[in-house]
């Protein structure tokens, strides 16, 4: 059975793998690009839904695997830019704070910056490096390799095999990074100042408390969840499409990457732009 008219596939996926990498340039290109990930996104959708009706059965092993590569293997890293990222904060704020005598005003700016902008837009970026180029590895060797072309012949869906479980740990780990990176940002940052710059532990406290509200919490937690799901998207379409060149797999992470943190980027100023109420 050829694979590019098999009903298992996406039509938009079979319309991108019938010619070269190059289709994605045009308009048709760009228009069968965004319908996989429509479609790629309502695939993990039915899935999700049919798991919690008790329909299917999520794949334990798959997803264990990617949230070992998803979360675990760039913990590290990320402890490490956000203790680096609030010591800088704490070292920069110090020396306003030796010229100025506004605290409650700083520490507001720099927890309102941390939690809202900067921890989100670091926890994408490190997750579209490891999580995302690595879905694309996978869904590029899938084709290279005809893998692909077994999964189809068998009856397996390569979205829900591939895209589901890895989106639902981008998902799980986003979200945990964010909540452990404010922290360990936010918490270099003050004690920096504690010690560095004698500012009082309860004026930190009340930073906090009067920085984040509910609307500001949520938006928190909403950017990078968002930042996972258009991460897994890229990757899927961009793998699926990569060609049967085997040189297709590193051209395949490469445009995964850039167009993972341009879009991370693009959805932030969205979220600025958005007006409030």
């Amino acid at each position: 059975m050829d694979a590019s008219t098999d009903p298992l596939m996406p039509k938009a996926a079979r319309a991108l793998r019938r010619g070269p990498p190059s289709t994605l340039g045009g308009p048709l290109g760009w228009l069968a690009g965004v319908g996989l990930a429509w479609r790629t996104l309502l695939e993990c959708l039915t899935l999700y839904g049919n798991i919690i009706i008790g329909r299917e059965r999520l794949d334990l092993p798959a997803f264990t695997a990617a949230l070992r590569q998803a979360g675990l293997s760039i913990l590290p890293a990320v402890t490490l830019v956000t203790a680096a990222l609030g010591v800088i904060l704490g070292r920069q704020a110090g020396k306003v704070l030796e010229s100025f005598n506004f605290p409650g005003a700083l520490l507001f700016t720099i927890t309102y910056a941390v939690v809202i902008e900067l921890v989100p837009i670091l926890v994408g970026v490190l997750v579209a490096g490891r999580a995302g180029v690595a879905l694309a590895v996978r869904h590029a060797t899938l084709v290279v390799t005809g893998q692909m072309d077994g999964l189809l012949v068998s009856g397996i869906n390569p979205i829900r095999f591939v895209t589901g479980p890895t989106l639902l740990a981008m998902l799980a780990m986003s979200f945990a990074f964010l909540v452990w990176g404010s922290l360990v940002t936010v918490g270099a940052a003050y004690l920096w100042l504690f010690f560095f710059s004698d500012v009082p532990p309860y004026q930190l406290i009340d930073a906090v408390r009067s920085t984040l509200g509910p609307g500001d919490v949520r938006e928190a937690v909403t950017k990078p969840l968002v930042f996972a799901v258009v991460i897994a998207l890229i990757a899927t379409v961009n793998g699926t499409v990569a060609g049967r060149d085997p040189e297709a797999i590193g051209e395949a992470a490469t445009r995964t990457m850039i167009a993972a943190v341009t879009s991370i980027l693009l959805i932030d100023l969205l979220f600025v732009l958005w007006p409030e109420g």
